[in-house]
């Protein structure tokens, strides 16, 4: 009878152990998963204190009806990054979001003979007509994990083509961030960045 209890003793002790590693395991599993949430959080609160203007912060306390412009933009980025908060691409990232609707067939690019003019066209939605074609056009530079400030371009939808000067800084912009903004600056597009 002693030596019964004894193996089934052995058993349970080795079956605690099994159980407690497993347990460890994958505690230390989960908190590499935590540490590396609040790296991605961290980063993408980064980029928000980087673009933060008076402007950005307009924008997307516009574009949030039910959360604070913060996490409405930290919501809309998450997807931009890496899990450790590296940024995936650029063009992932959203400077603007609001309701106005966006231009099609959007293109940007240098003008060849001046690399600080951007040459743009689009094409107009049949629908959109009267203070919608006034909508001006609005870009933000990026480059090395830093932003201009939301720049006005005078263009306005109505025109559907034109060249703009890129913002003084960053001096080598490599990526543009444009959108649209209603007359008022109380509305405005979702941006669509272009490599430059």
């Amino acid at each position: 009878m002693y030596e019964c209890e004894n193996s089934y003793f052995g058993i349970h002790m080795i079956l605690k152990k099994y159980l407690f590693q497993g347990v460890a395991c994958e505690k230390g599993r989960k908190g590499e998963e935590q540490r590396l949430y609040r790296q991605r959080i961290s980063k993408a609160s980064a980029y928000w204190r980087a673009l933060r203007s008076v402007q950005i912060a307009k924008i997307w306390n516009s574009a949030a009806e039910q959360m604070n412009d913060n996490a409405w933009f930290m919501k809309l980025n998450m997807p931009a990054l890496e899990m450790e908060g590296t940024l995936i691409d650029p063009k992932l990232l959203k400077v603007s979001a609001d309701k106005l609707t966006l231009p099609q067939q959007f293109t940007a690019e240098r003008k060849p003979d001046d690399a600080a003019t951007i040459v743009v066209s689009w094409q107009n939605d049949p629908h959109i007509k009267g203070e919608r074609l006034l909508d001006e056009l609005m870009v933000v530079s990026y480059a090395n994990d830093q932003f201009s400030p939301v720049t006005a371009t005078s263009l306005v939808r109505g025109v559907k083509n034109g060249l703009f000067s890129l913002p003084p800084h960053p001096t080598v912009a490599t990526h543009v961030y444009l959108f649209m903004a209603s007359r008022d600056c109380e509305a405005y597009s979702e941006s669509v960045c272009f490599e430059i």
